[in-house]
């Protein structure tokens, strides 16, 4: 499989036309779940600074959608923005250090659980089987799953939209099928930030005990 990075303007502009999104879109989501942690205090448990900007991220992202043709989804408690017509869907989850870097591999910072390894085992069969298809049916399980991926360091948020390979059992992604890098949001050097290690929300993959 051949990787795919778009990272000029022009091409990140014209492929994002293609999937019914716009980069002043995402970055007004991103922005809006960064925004949303500089307000919290010393006072919130520190696990609540990731899961607000997630939360927020993906009410953003579904506010600015919306009115293009997209729609909300939660099944299963997957919380997806998705495109029926385009049978595409977006997720959101925090990356590692790798995020937005275009000769790296990035990967997601928690591990991802049942409903994202479905998702990226679809995008491969689709793959693989596309020109067997005869007639696409519109099924939220048939969606190409992409993921809006950020990580937020003291000078800017790096992020981008990408579509992820394959994932390994400990739910951590390990390559893309293509990655659409976006230029990143530099931050008000007065803002706080504050890191945590839980930023997103899935049921994380256990091993039962022997």
């Amino acid at each position: 499989m051949k990787l795919e990075i778009i990272t000029e303007e022009f091409d990140v502009k014209s492929r994002l036309e293609q999937l019914n999104l716009s980069d002043d879109a995402l970055k007004d989501a991103i922005n809006h779940g960064y925004l949303s942690r500089t307000r919290l205090t010393s006072n919130h448990p520190r696990i609540y600074f990731g899961y607000s900007t997630w939360a927020e991220t993906i009410a953003r992202l579904r506010e600015v959608l919306l009115p293009l043709g997209w729609e909300k989804s939660d099944k299963a408690n997957y919380e997806l923005v998705i495109h029926t017509q385009k049978e595409l869907a977006i997720a959101v989850a925090t990356g590692d250090e790798s995020t937005g870097v275009k000769n790296a591999t990035p990967s997601n910072k928690c591990p991802k659980g049942t409903n994202t390894i479905q998702a990226i085992n679809t995008n491969n069969q689709l793959d693989l089987f596309q020109e067997l298809i005869p007639t696409p049916t519109i099924d939220q399980e048939n969606f190409s799953t992409w993921i809006l991926l950020h990580h937020i360091t003291e000078k800017e948020i790096r992020y981008e939209l990408s579509l992820p390979y394959s994932i390994e059992v400990n739910g951590k992604i390990t390559s893309w099928k293509e990655r659409i890098i976006l230029n990143p949001i530099q931050l008000d050097d007065e803002l706080e930030i504050i890191p945590t290690k839980s930023q997103d929300i899935d049921i994380p993959i256990k091993r039962k005990a022997s």
